[in-house]
């Protein structure tokens, strides 16, 4: 019996020395942490987590640099070449938006669009250089491309593809021109001529034909490389006020609101719009303050970015609007307002001492410690994303003859003649 047992305790000491052996253990470890043992883990010191390069863009701007981003300014056609390289070099603007006024032709708007990346070459974000070009009564481009119908036209039609391959030729003649963001398509829900600023503009009074049709045009866009916003929620279609002149205030209660107005918007951001234009807009029954849209926490925070779960750019209309300051607050307080309430990116479409009020009013109030730098931060990053996303870049590849071969195309005008015959024999498919 003695001699099994000692058989029996030899083989148990070799299994615990092969055991240790196993786990390197030295002879003075306690035995009471055998249990918490593991095998050796890799060496992982030397490694290095990736970080987002959008994050490292973020963290090398300076303050100037990130309220730039914020605007996207327009100048009139008296402004010297001189002053407009100053605002680039003083004010590092994010963006550009461009009318008419701005050119005589082709030729000149390039030239211009390419001389606006260029003097951008030294700020470390490209530029925004954005137009308003829905097609028939308002739109932007130079008399050499292709003049496409209103949208009301589009939706008489009843053709999404016809609607998305519009959008396409748009897209190609933009980018020819420099143009990399398109304040379009109008999601506006519009049912009675009365509305006199936007019925032609709005593809119809049924709000799932005009989200099909949105959301075609918005698609049509993004394949040439535009990016398209969508614009103006929460919805301009049931007034017949023009927020240019003074503020709508739209008397419809929720449950509307939900049915109607909201139904292209919602569609917009489940397909992945990226952008989103706010209109000077009060709905008094849904927000007890009556404040335009573009001021309204109630709006771009509960419903637009919680809700509604929209993540992009949200761009205001053209701040210079009458619709937007009211008697009772200052063209500075109303931004600050608007930044508060969720704003990332301001459009000042004329007047240099508006933008400059802006610029100076968001400066001030960061360095004042009203809005935090994480505020600032979170539109900015916003924007980096989209610009990335984009391909935008600092000087694009623009050349004389390329635009001259993608504008007026014979292609496209086929195409503007089969808006309008498809039209004509559908004149009751929307109303």
């Amino acid at each position: 019996m003695k001699h099994k047992w000692s058989i029996m305790m030899g083989v148990g000491a070799l299994i615990m020395g092969a055991f240790l052996y196993t786990y390197n253990f030295k002879p003075e470890t306690p035995i009471e942490k055998i249990d918490s043992l593991e095998p050796p883990k890799k060496q992982t010191e030397n490694l290095q987590v990736p970080v987002d390069p959008v994050i490292e863009q973020l963290a090398a701007l300076s303050l100037e640099e990130k309220l730039g981003q914020l605007m996207i300014w327009g100048f009139e056609e008296s402004v010297s070449s001189e002053r407009i390289q100053g605002l680039i070099q003083e004010y590092k603007v994010g963006g550009f938006i461009l009318f008419q006024r701005n050119y005589q032709d082709a030729a000149s708007m390039l030239q211009l669009t390419t001389q606006l990346y260029q003097w951008n070459r030294d700020n470390p974000l490209p530029l925004f250089i954005s137009i308003d070009e829905e097609g028939g009564s308002v739109s932007r481009v130079p008399r050499e491309a292709t003049k496409f119908p209103d949208a009301r036209l589009l939706g008489l039609s009843n053709d999404d593809n016809l609607t998305q391959r519009t959008a396409m030729a748009i897209g190609t003649e933009l980018k020819a021109l420099g143009v990399n963001v398109n304040f379009a398509p109008v999601l506006d829900v519009v049912s009675s001529k009365k509305n006199q600023l936007l019925y032609k503009r709005a593809f119809s009074g049924n709000p799932s034909d005009v989200a099909r049709h949105g959301i075609s045009f918005m698609k049509g866009l993004e394949k040439q490389g535009i990016l398209s916003v969508p614009k103006h929620f929460p919805g301009h279609g049931d007034t017949q006020v023009d927020s240019h002149g003074s503020l709508p205030r739209i008397m419809i209660d929720r449950e509307t609101l939900e049915e109607r107005e909201l139904v292209p918007f919602r569609t917009a951001i489940g397909n992945g719009a990226d952008a989103i234009m706010i209109g000077h807009l009060a709905f008094p029954n849904i927000d007890p303050q009556a404040l335009p849209a573009t001021r309204s926490r109630l709006f771009l925070q509960d419903i637009l970015r919680q809700e509604l779960g929209f993540e992009g750019l949200i761009i205001t209309d053209d701040m210079e609007m009458a619709g937007y300051v009211g008697k009772d607050i200052s063209f500075e307080e109303a931004v600050l307002q608007s930044f508060e309430a969720g704003v990332d990116i301001f459009l000042i479409c004329h007047t240099e001492d508006l933008q400059k009020g802006a610029y100076t009013a968001l400066k001030k109030a960061i360095e004042d410690g009203r809005i935090s730098e994480e505020r600032l931060n979170a539109s900015v990053l916003r924007i980096i994303k989209i610009k990335e996303k984009y391909g935008l870049q600092q000087e694009p590849w623009l050349n004389l003859e390329d635009m001259k071969n993608k504008i007026g195309t014979p292609e496209h005008k086929e195409l503007r003649q089969e808006i309008l015959n498809k039209s004509k024999s559908n004149p009751s498919s929307s109303s």
